[in-house]
């Protein structure tokens, strides 16, 4: 029967707690040792903590709830500071449950059986699991953690990416009116640019002309459909050659006494121009780069009122990108490689002014690839055939002999042109990471003997020494800590 009284005492006790306690896991034992168990949802979140140091502190969430537990002795009293921010309740001798009310700071004593005092420090702060259940799963490559202030929140943590601050940042806003960013960027952001802009062009040409006139007793004729030849001022003086055969290479011929003259013009030629640029530059994310070497040509414009203007118009190689570091190695690029040149063949007159002409070779687009990798981002197969013929109606439609009369052209270009990028992920070199030397650092200016005698125009400094190549020093490895051998002066 008194089993029985204990028993009953002891389940209404635990039910009491329990109602109080939000529906916390309870467990009670009555003196038979029979165990009840009271479970709930809030339950199995839940963390025993075993008070054992004098001084201790601890964070909580709101609505969330712990059990501090004396393992070797009763807690026979326990105060809580501020009852508005922290709710205790006892479970069992040694056992005292604690749940967060409202964000704030507060403090628990505990005391044994023996009056030592046990003081806990606890701050409450918001709940923000559920964004921080958000932000994890939107950016899984980031560690960020909220801390909600008032109606704020501070936001830190480290992320791959820049971009993956703005959407952290979007994200949390849904959440808190204010956000106070303390995230960091890990990685590398400077990024290195290798492009290279690869282009040949085949010229051939083929000509060949033939003008001839005869001059007797003051009777003048001559075929120029070439106009390599024509006629002196009033027909007096014979057949002299034109400005173009002046320029050009001919061949002139003259039978009696200068009765019979012809200019031929026969020429084959074949153009082979290379081009390899390969500029490189450096920036970091989310800034333009512009690397230009080349220079301004001036040209002259009639402005009218017989006066004029200069401008200037650059040319060379030039490489405009915009880098984005959007993931781990992962880069985007907007780029746009240029190479410009004078070209004096498009070249036109005005008002007696020659006004040059520029050929210019260039592609504007955007790729997204890994670091290290290359991409082809144009390319170009061009052909063009040009071919001319002049000739004198009916005559030089004649075979064989109408080549006499006629004037046969033919110029054919092909162009080959390939533009590709290479992105890097680059650091800055330490000082004993930064090469010796560099372009022109390791040479210097001849004496007069190797000027004039030798005719050197730059010899090797002795005060420039350079390391030999198999003994540079390896950046990693058993010799990394070795000392740098003895340097070697070169001829």
């Amino acid at each position: 029967m008194e089993t029985t009284r204990s028993r009953a005492i002891w389940f209404a006790a635990c039910l009491m707690a329990a109602f109080i306690g939000g529906g916390s896991a309870i467990t009670a034992q009555g003196q038979s040792g029979e165990t009840y168990h009271l479970t709930s949802r809030s339950a199995e979140n839940s963390i025993a903590h075993n008070v054992s140091l004098s001084n201790d502190q601890f964070e909580m969430l709101v609505k969330s709830s712990r059990i501090l537990t004396l393992p070797e002795d009763r807690i026979p009293r326990f105060q809580v500071h501020n009852e508005q921010v922290l709710g205790a309740e006892p479970l069992s001798q040694n056992e005292i449950q604690i749940y967060a009310k409202s964000p704030g700071t507060t403090q628990i004593n505990l005391w044994d059986t023996e009056d030592k005092l046990y003081t806990i420090d606890i701050t409450v702060l918001e709940d923000a699991r559920e964004l921080e259940g958000i932000l994890s799963s939107q950016l899984p490559l980031a560690s960020l953690k909220v801390t909600p202030i008032n109606e704020a929140a501070i936001l830190s943590g480290t992320v791959t990416s820049v971009d993956d601050v703005d959407r952290a940042i979007a994200i949390a806003e849904q959440y808190y009116p204010t956000i106070v960013n303390n995230i960091k960027v890990i990685g590398v952001q400077q990024v290195l640019l290798h492009t290279r802009i690869m282009e040949v062009s085949r010229t051939k040409l083929r000509d060949l002309g033939i003008d001839w006139g005869t001059v007797s007793s003051g009777d003048l004729f001559f075929s120029a459909p070439s106009q390599l030849i024509t006629a002196a001022a009033g027909g007096v003086g014979g057949i002299v050659p034109s400005a173009e055969a002046a320029l050009s290479a001919t061949n002139r011929v003259m039978i009696n006494g200068s009765s019979f003259e012809a200019l031929i013009s026969a020429l084959r030629k074949q153009d082979l121009v290379k081009l390899l640029a390969e500029p490189t530059v450096v920036a970091t994310h989310g800034r333009p780069a512009r690397f230009n070497v080349g220079g301004r040509v001036p040209y002259i414009v009639p402005a009218g009122n017989n006066s004029v203007s200069i401008n200037y118009e650059e040319y060379g190689t030039a490489v405009d990108f915009l880098p984005f570091v959007v993931g781990p190695g992962r880069i985007r690029l907007e780029v746009r490689p240029e190479v410009t040149e004078p070209d004096s063949s498009r070249s036109i007159s005005a008002s007696g002014i020659q006004v040059p002409a520029f050929s210019s070779r260039y592609v504007e687009t955007a790729v997204e690839l890994q670091a290290g990798q290359t991409f082809a981002i144009a390319g170009l197969l061009q052909s063009r055939t040009e071919a001319v013929s002049r000739a004198t109606p009916f005559f030089g439609e004649i075979p064989v002999f109408g080549a006499l009369f006629r004037r046969v052209r033919e110029q054919r270009n092909d162009i080959e042109l390939l533009i590709t990028v290479t992105p890097e992920l680059v650091d800055a070199m330490d000082p004993d990471q930064t090469p010796q030397g560099g372009p022109g650092l390791n040479s210097m200016s001849p004496n007069d003997k190797d000027f004039y005698i030798n005719g050197h125009l730059e010899v090797s400094d002795p005060r420039h020494q350079m390391i030999r190549s198999d003994d540079c020093l390896e950046i990693e490895g058993p010799r990394a800590s070795q000392p740098v051998p003895d340097l070697e002066k070169t001829s």
